[in-house]
């Protein structure tokens, strides 16, 4: 245990999706605070972010867990061994993760006597809030949580504009782990693109396909590999197998080979949009990682995008849904490999810059003690 005690509980109700490697490097590398991995349910496929960090999870500690998690939520104390052990840790408070998970959060921390802090994301406060439940769980939220942090200026303004109070309100982004990100720019000997990201509208796959359709004919050999699995995969392989397009549908791949097909990609392509139900790119971790391993980054003017890029420096961005432009912009990169080395090398020192996840984990720890001290 920490010497001077100061654990704090890292909340998401599943612990932890193998997806969200940042959630777990930003609890590893807090070097002030001691982070306990705490949720209802243990998510198998994310074991090994969690690694040695301590964990406290429901089901496990909790016979009736499902029982136990229905009177927590209903407002009734439990007298579990879930909660006895998070009472032993003595935690000085507890950081959630997207808004729903906040809300459990909030009750927690009115448990244990502690303030609690969440981090949006993106579609948890980006997508409109239609219902009266919806509605009224925002109330609450904003309510009863001590400190909201925002990964970017674009997801701040969803939250201003969802009733956050501004004295509430931070900007802060995780950064990833650069060591983990180390390995030498290695480019294929055919131009390649690579787009990395879940099958679904809001990633704006459909609209790289048409683009690639426009390049086609100067570029005969360019091939796309696309990582990631959705709803919409069968609508995209039909799209490529229609357009005639060289493209590679390698599904989930595992965080150690998204790292090798970025080193040896030309450029990440990524042209993310405005899903219809509101939903779009909070900050957009994998755009990060592209630029730390020195590859441009191709993509549309969406949400927290423009945050994570640097128009014209680490990449190039253009409106949402305009195809043409889209393809201009591989284009340029293709053709020129001084611009896209200056860009990639650009990224690289940007992202050193800005979103170094050790870095930002100091920056993490002041506003915990701006927190503890206010509570």
């Amino acid at each position: 245990m920490n010497q001077n005690n100061n654990n704090i509980i890292i909340f998401r109700k599943r612990v932890l999706p193998y997806s969200e490697t940042f959630i777990a490097d930003q609890g590893r590398y807090l070097s002030k605070y001691r982070a306990i991995f705490t949720g209802f349910n243990l998510d198998q496929s994310g074991l090994t972010l969690l690694q040695s960090s301590p964990r406290r999870v429901l089901e496990e500690l909790s016979y009736f867990h499902g029982l136990h998690k229905l009177l927590f939520r209903s407002g009734f104390s439990v007298k579990s061994r879930w909660l006895n052990s998070l009472i032993d840790d003595n935690p000085k408070l507890i950081h959630a993760h997207f808004l729903n998970d906040g809300l459990d959060a909030i009750t927690l921390a009115r448990r244990l006597n502690i303030p609690a802090v969440t981090t949006l994301h993106g579609h948890d406060i980006t997508k409109p809030r239609q219902s009266r439940r919806l509605i009224n769980d925002g109330k609450v939220f904003f309510t009863g949580i001590d400190k909201v942090i925002a990964v970017s200026d674009y997801i701040a303004q969803h939250a201003l504009a969802k009733g956050c109070p501004e004295n509430k309100l931070v900007k802060h982004s995780i950064g990833i782990d650069l060591e983990r990100f180390s390995l030498e720019k290695s480019e294929s000997k055919q131009p390649s693109l690579l787009f990395v990201g879940r099958l679904v509208e809001k990633k704006g796959c459909t609209y790289l396909l048409q683009a690639m359709h426009q390049l086609k004919k100067k570029y005969n050999e360019l091939s796309l590999t696309i990582v990631g699995d959705g709803k919409l995969k069968e609508s995209l392989q039909s799209q490529s197998t229609e357009l005639e397009l060289n493209v590679n549908f390698v599904g989930k791949q595992s965080a150690q080979q998204i790292k090798k097909w970025l080193s040896k990609s030309w450029l990440f392509v990524a042209p993310s949009v405005t899903a219809d139900n509101g939903d779009a790119e909070g900050l957009g971790m994998v755009f990060l990682e592209a630029q730390a391993l020195y590859t441009p980054v191709v993509s549309f003017r969406s949400g927290g995008i423009v945050e994570a890029i640097e128009d014209e420096k680490t990449g190039l961005l253009c409106d949402e849904k305009d195809v043409l432009s889209l393809a201009d912009n591989i284009d340029v990169l293709l053709s020129n490999e001084s611009l896209r080395k200056k860009m990639g090398q650009q990224g690289r020192e940007r992202v050193e810059r800005y979103f170094d996840v050790r870095k930002q984990c100091k920056i993490l720890e002041s506003i915990y003690d701006d927190v503890c001290a206010q509570s």
